[in-house]
Parts: structure tokens; sequence; C-alpha cells
């Protein structure tokens, strides 16, 4: 073979690795997991009771609904398991909330009604804090919540993420509205 043949063989094999390599990279890009989102949008309070036992145990309950926004900014479909999502009020836990599995589309989002059962009697734990919470008209609030799922990319590969979001909620008080938030949102693969 005459080294000019010889040359343009080896040159084509170099640039049609070039262009699988290229090709590879900018799948690599648009198919890159992203973290899925899970963020309280806004809470209200639907409901006080009361339970009165003896002998002198007084229980008082609210029910906050939080609107939980899902979004999944992937090119695949978001399959997640259970939602575990803790309230905390000043590191004691106050509530939980289980989100049931189900899928999330492809650049798609999801505002779901999550009813939350406070006790307050675990607020009462930090009497001082929710009276001078209460004065000042805010209510801080602690939330971590934890989505696990996979996302199956062309049929084929599955890849596991794990979507962890940690908020601080500032409810306003009397209206217990959301005044302030701040999510910091991670992802394990």
């Amino acid at each position: 073979m005459s080294k000019r043949r010889i040359c343009c063989i080896v040159s084509a094999i170099i640039f049609v690795l070039f262009a699988i390599f290229m090709a590879a990279l900018i799948l690599a890009q648009v198919f890159k997991p992203k973290h899925p989102i899970l963020q309280t949008v806004s809470s209200t309070v639907d409901g006080i009771s009361t339970n009165i036992s003896l002998p002198y145990e007084v229980q008082l309950n609210f029910t906050l609904t939080l609107q939980m926004l899902l979004k999944n900014p992937n090119v695949a479909d978001f399959e997640y398991k259970t939602v575990e999502n803790l309230v905390y009020y000043r590191d004691t836990l106050v509530g939980n909330l289980t989100l049931p599995s189900s899928t999330l589309p492809a650049k798609g989002s999801v505002l779901l009604a999550c009813p939350l059962f406070l006790q307050l009697d675990k607020f009462v734990a930090n009497l001082g804090d929710i009276v001078q919470d209460v004065l000042h008209g805010k209510i801080v609030m602690e939330t971590k919540a934890r989505m696990p799922g996979k996302i199956t990319l062309l049929g084929i590969f599955k890849i596991h993420l794990d979507s962890i979001s940690h908020c601080n909620l500032v409810l306003g008080f009397p209206s217990m509205e959301v005044v302030d938030q701040v999510c910091d949102l991670s992802t394990k693969l």
C-alpha cells in the first residue's frame, strides 16, 4: 500500500473516533441526571383539634397543609419511591408526612396538597421559644425531605438518584403563610 493511502485510512479512523467522542460528550451533557426539585410553595392551617384524656393529659394539634412542588428537570421520567418529609421546630420533631410513590414525567412538575398533622404538645417543650416567636410574628420551622428514585435513559440505563431537600420555612403569625423560604437541594447518585 502506498503511504498516502495509509495516511488517509488513519486520518479517517481518527476522524470517526473523534466524531464518536464528540457525540458521546454531547449526549452525556443532554442526558446528565439533574436533581429533582422538592419545594414547599405555600402553607395554610386547616384545622385545630383537641383531645383531653384522664389523668390531666391535653393534646392540641393542628393540620398544616403544605403545597409541595415536585419538579423533574430531566429528559427522562423520574420514578420516585415513598417521600418522607420531616418537620422540626427548634430541633424537635413536630410532624411528618409521607407521600406515596409515583412517576414525574420528563421535564414535568406536579403541585401536591399535603396535609401535615402537627403535634402542638411537642411545641410546648419549647414554650418560651414559641411565645417569643409568636410575639415577633413569625415561626421558623425546618423541613427535611428525602425522595429516592430512578431515571431510565433510553430504556436501558437505570440511574438511581436520592434527592434531598432541606428547607427553612418562616411562617407568618397569625396568617400561618410562608413568608420566607430557603432551601438547599442535593442529589446523590
